[in-house]
């Protein structure tokens, strides 16, 4: 197993006290907690309703039960894990007809090739980061000339 999946934690509406680390959530950060269950970086994606929406966590965060996250990277570059993921289409994993659901242990059989040097990894996630940087950059001309 390269990056294993686990379900995130309950945490109910009432019992969140505003601070400082983000309550991931299945469509992105839900609230902000006084405290965290994972120390960053972290790989976090939808497990039920929102699937397969990828991200990447740099700091100490709170993995909300609507979420799975990755629990150890094995030696891995994190960010290249997050771009591994993303390569494979959770969406595609989904299943259930009202509220669609991601089975980690679908995800968890998928074979996958990838490069087993660090180094290498980190080149990878440091170009595919670069470009992703450059795509929103213009995302954000394209907008403010749209004004």
């Amino acid at each position: 197993m390269v990056a294993p999946l686990q379900r995130g934690f309950d945490l109910p509406a009432e019992k969140i006290i505003p601070g400082v680390y983000p309550v991931m959530m299945s469509n992105g950060i839900g609230a902000y907690h006084n405290e965290y269950k994972v120390k960053g970086p972290g790989v976090v994606t939808g497990r039920s309703g929102t699937i397969g929406n990828l991200q990447y966590v740099e700091s100490a965060f709170w993995p909300h039960n609507t979420t799975l996250w990755v629990t150890k990277f094995y030696g891995n570059h994190p960010k290249f894990i997050y771009y591994l993921y993303e390569k494979i289409d959770l969406k595609r994993y989904k299943a259930g007809s009202g509220v669609p659901t991601l089975n980690r242990n679908d995800v968890h059989d998928t074979m996958v090739f990838f490069p087993a040097s660090r180094k290498e990894q980190e080149l990878i996630s440091a170009v595919l980061t670069y470009l992703d940087d450059l795509i929103t950059l213009h995302q954000r001309k394209r907008l403010w000339f749209a004004k």
